[in-house]
């Protein structure tokens, strides 16, 4: 089946004789009365256009009312003109565009012959035949269903969000969904209500875009000559765009808009509900404004008018939706820029608690001691450092005399410690290593000098509320959060431990009794890396009073150096009894298997090693225990704690390690 499209034809020949009677220069809306409303009146009905009223001789041409509004609207849809009823600049342009008289210019888009017959030429979109008596005739383009006639239901689409920042691009700010019943739907133009406050166009948006959510299929910019006011509200209207909707299925049509990227303050949200504009007395739809079914909303917002959105069908006939009006709310605020925000946590690598000797054993000090990494995350704009304030807290003798701030390698700036605070303070723009890029997370590193230890000496270090952050237009960006480190024990002589590569943990069924009850061999292996400073460092074997690593037999003695996790939690560390708890074999003993190294000495009683002064050895040990029945649990195995014995001192046992995930083995079953 073909469709005709001679309506269009018969408008243009019809306001032919409007236009040789006058030009059309002021805006014609409903209340309008005068010569130029007579002179439409007259035009719409010689053109087809109904307005009973006039046409029956009941009233008299003057006046515009509720039926001269819906002539209007035929009138613009069939010359593809956003219905609105409202005679604005579009509308006025199509209806000056008539030949005044036989000779005259042939109107744009049309083609005339010399009898002033107009044929109109074929809209964009289809493909036309034309016959002698000026129908043209044809099928769109794009249609699965030539001659099927449709229904169309227009609804709301899901939006994003609703909050917008001064300054984007390209941002959501209405979602219309199309739904196709019969036929394929065409959705060739749309009527927006921007609410009845000119803000909306003149001070915040400058763009407006028709997307099927990726492309671009209609651009709009908002000025006075775009937007048109009908009663209190001002209406745009968005035509020459095609976007097909199959029978059968829904698409949603995606309105986009670009924030002008200065907008003054009393026209952002200030974070109450209802006061997105000036005096917050104004809805952005008023109520019935643009027929009924409208509803008011307050804030800014964009709706799609009743009857807004115009599709045509396999049939060629005009589909309008919705059946309401359709309206969004926004809220409009600060820029990204001035939204932005510093992010300030503890790094992962950041210092775990630990024992460390001096570096310098004839001053007794520790020059460039890392105490704390913290990471800084620029959120919504790139940032700059400009002020850091790091407090420290400190025990013993030693003291700390200057700090440092570095980004990875680089350094940023040193400062003084007074009163137990470093402040780096008025790190300049351009500075290397104070730049964060947006999106973007670095860690910085605070290093302290630490002098005087004559015995040991703790160290604590963290960020405070001190913590300054400029944005990239030199403007103050909100600091969130504080990065407290661990605590770092400075000694002037001992041992200096660290794990070499990660702990490990094994299992394996080494029984099973008659009843069916099974009995698992757990082992944990740690590579403890061992280097002596300041003077030689004794260690115990496993046969003296004091081995290196003390365990615990089944007779209640508690161990000291591991503690077993049993499905994340301890099982059985210094203070809990391994004979006491059921699962355990009651014959296991936590066993910890290690031998002298090379490069010791080994004491005369053959109980004991030696490491002397500035060496260093790897030392592996391995923690055994039994556990019957394990089933579905799992053991994980902690270093809790290594004794040692500096020539000339008595027995000492560091506990740093107890509790770091580092010095723990992954769980197992």
């Amino acid at each position: 089946m073909k469709k005709t499209l001679l309506a269009i034809g018969v408008a243009s020949l019809a306001f032919a004789a409007i236009a040789s009677a006058a030009t059309f220069n002021a805006n014609l809306t409903v209340g309008s009365t005068g010569n130029d409303v007579v002179l439409l009146q007259n035009g719409l009905i010689a053109g087809g256009f109904s307005i009973p009223a006039i046409s029956s001789g009941a009233a008299t041409p003057g006046y515009f009312g509720s039926q001269t509004k819906s002539a209007v609207q035929a009138y613009q849809s069939a010359r593809g003109i956003p219905n609105t009823g409202f005679v604005g600049p579009l509308t006025r342009a199509a209806l000056n565009a008539g030949p005044a008289s036989v000779g005259t210019a042939c109107p744009a888009g049309f083609t005339c012959t010399a009898n002033n017959v107009v044929t109109p030429v074929c809209p964009v979109g289809y493909t036309c035949t034309s016959n002698t008596t000026g129908t043209v005739t044809g099928g769109q383009v794009g249609i699965s269903t030539p001659g099927v006639p449709g229904i169309m239901t227009v609804t709301s689409g899901p939006l994003s969000g609703s909050v917008l920042n001064v300054g984007a691009q390209m941002i959501p700010v209405e979602a219309i969904r199309v739904q196709a019943q019969y036929s394929d739907i065409d959705i060739q133009s749309l009527t927006l209500d921007l609410g009845n406050n000119t803000g909306i166009y003149n001070k915040i948006f400058n763009t407006l875009y028709v997307t099927d959510g990726t492309n671009i299929l209609a651009t709009q910019p908002l000025n006075g000559s775009t937007v048109v006011q009908s009663g209190s509200e001002y209406i745009l209207g968005i035509a020459g765009f095609h976007f097909l909707v199959p029978k059968g299925t829904y698409k949603d049509i995606i309105i986009k808009g670009s924030l002008n990227s200065s907008i003054d303050s009393s026209y952002i949200s200030s974070g109450t509900s209802g006061t997105h504009y000036p005096g917050n007395t104004n809805p952005v739809v008023a109520s019935n404004s643009l027929g009924a079914g409208n509803t008011a909303s307050s804030g800014w917002g964009i709706g799609v008018v009743t009857n807004g959105v115009r599709g045509v069908d396999g049939a060629g006939l005009n589909l309008y939706g919705p059946t309401s009006l359709i309206a969004q709310n926004l809220t409009i605020n600060a820029s990204l820029v001035d939204n932005a925000t510093a992010n300030v946590s503890l790094d992962f690598a950041s210092p775990l608690t630990s024992t460390v000797p001096v570096t310098d054993t004839v001053n007794n000090q520790y020059l460039g001691l890392p105490v704390l990494i913290f990471d800084v995350n620029a959120q919504y704009d790139t940032l700059h450092i400009h002020d850091v304030k790091v407090s420290f807290v400190t025990t013993g003798p030693g003291t700390i005399s200057a700090a440092y701030l570095y980004q990875g390698s680089t350094p940023i700036q040193s400062a003084s410690v007074q009163s137990g605070i470093a402040d780096f303070s008025n790190i300049t723009d351009g500075t290397n290593g104070a730049l964060i890029p947006v999106n973007t997370t670095l860690p910085y590193t605070v290093k302290v000098d630490v002098t005087g230890v004559t015995s040991a000496t703790t160290i604590t270090a963290s960020t405070t509320s001190g913590i300054s952050v400029y944005s990239s237009n030199d403007s103050s960006a909100s600091p969130s959060g504080i990065a407290a480190g661990n605590t770092q024990t400075v000694s002037g002589v001992g041992p200096l431990f660290v794990l070499s590569g990660s702990p490990t943990i094994t299992s394996k069924v080494i029984s099973t009794d008659t009843s069916g009850n099974a009995t698992s061999s757990y082992s944990a292996v740690f590579n403890v890396s061992v280097t002596a400073v300041g003077k030689d460092v004794n260690f115990g074997l496993a046969g003296s009073s004091t081995p290196m690593f003390s365990v615990a037999a089944p007779t209640g003695n508690a161990t000291t150096s591991l503690a077993v996790y049993k499905n994340g939690s301890i099982d059985y560390s210094s203070t809990l009894n391994l004979n006491g708890l059921s699962n355990y074999d009651t014959n296991s003993t936590v066993t910890a298997s290690y031998s002298q190294p090379t490069n010791t000495t080994v004491s005369t009683d053959g109980k004991s090693f030696t490491l002397a002064q500035n060496q260093n050895v790897t030392i592996p040990v391995t923690f055994t225990w039994l556990v019957k029945n394990p089933g579905a649990n799992t053991y994980a195995a902690q270093m809790q704690g290594i004794n040692y014995e500096v020539s000339g001192s008595a027995k000492t046992t560091t506990t740093f390690m107890a509790g770091q995930t580092a010095w723990r083995t992954p769980s197992t079953n």
